[in-house]
């Protein structure tokens, strides 16, 4: 039976994925600038982060799939050099060397990690709440060792928005600059999950990262659908409903797939092509109450667009 952490974790991470799926097909879809680029491949390594936490949470009781899954997320390790590089373009303060010397560090961590040079993964922590990869002796060190990277990269780039939103003048610009500013300060708070790869057992720390990485794509798509974050207005309504729709069907159809194959096949047995169309019903059902929703919210949003312009 899967624990209350394991759940929320899954439901969490799940979401995030949705979330930051859907503000990079914002960004990319109508962005042109480089800062566009960089920001997209942030909005791409949170939302592989997230599924990888997802598929590791309902997949948790399969030992070899949560230590396979720990391999996927290694190239989030290049996440610290992006953001800064990010912050730097968007802000036109090219910082040549420094952003060098970050991707550097970024780029040969990932390799030694990708070769088994700073270490492997051995196993999994089998905690009270669920199980999760666990990183060899070497490796948990090169994890610790990376931190202050980690939150050097990320926090100057608070640090540059910051400075950049008290000397703005105009208001619209201001606003920007403050939820690019809290978007960053949510992603590198949550780098807390990286704690329970390294033997601390409490969950919830799990938990808590990826809602951070929730708050981060949720005020990034606030910004974008309210005050046009970017540059970017999401004109096209129907490409809007059924991007969200079609990610919303991946999430319920594989979460209800998995917790039926875990509980209905162990428990009481079955045919997989039973257990899928259950999942299809439930799936089906899930989906047309939430469509007219969101057909609703997004026809009396862009009504009231029209109405204030």
């Amino acid at each position: 039976m899967f624990s209350a952490v394991t759940v929320v974790t899954a439901v969490t991470s799940g979401i995030g994925f949705l979330l930051n799926s859907a503000v990079l097909y914002l960004v990319l879809s109508q962005g042109r600038r480089r800062y566009h680029y960089l920001f997209a491949g942030v909005l791409a390594i949170c939302a592989v982060w997230d599924l990888s936490i997802f598929l590791m949470m309902v997949r948790n009781k399969h030992v070899h799939e949560v230590e396979a899954i720990g391999y996927a997320m290694i190239p989030c390790g290049a996440l610290p050099a992006l953001i800064y590089h990010f912050a730097c373009c968007y802000l036109n303060q090219p910082r040549k060397w420094t952003t060098i010397i970050f991707w550097a560090f970024a780029i040969l961590g990932i390799i030694a990690m990708l070769t088994g040079l700073a270490g492997r993964i051995d196993g999994v922590f089998h905690y009270p709440w669920g199980n999760i990869f666990r990183p060899d002796q070497k490796l948990q060190v090169a994890f610790i060792a990376s931190l202050p990277f980690w939150y050097l990269a990320t926090l100057t780039a608070c640090w540059l928005i910051y400075q950049a939103y008290h000397q703005e003048i105009d208001p619209i610009a201001r606003r920007h600059l403050l939820y690019i500013l809290a978007s960053l300060i949510a992603i590198s708070l949550a780098i807390v999950k990286v704690v329970v790869v390294l033997g601390v057992q409490h969950g919830f720390y799990l938990t808590f990262g990826m809602l951070f990485n929730d708050i981060s794509a949720a005020i990034i798509g606030v910004a974008i659908i309210k005050d046009r974050l970017f540059n970017i207005t999401p004109i096209i309504k129907l490409g809007l409903i059924y991007s969200a729709l079609a990610m919303l069907v991946i999430f319920v159809f594989s979460f209800s797939e998995h917790i039926l194959a875990s509980y209905v096949a162990e428990r009481f047995g079955g045919h997989s092509e039973f257990l899928h169309a259950i999942a299809i019903a439930i799936t089906i059902a899930v989906l047309m109450p939430v469509k007219r929703r969101v057909e609703h919210a997004v026809e009396v949003y862009f009504a009231n667009k029209k109405l204030r312009f």
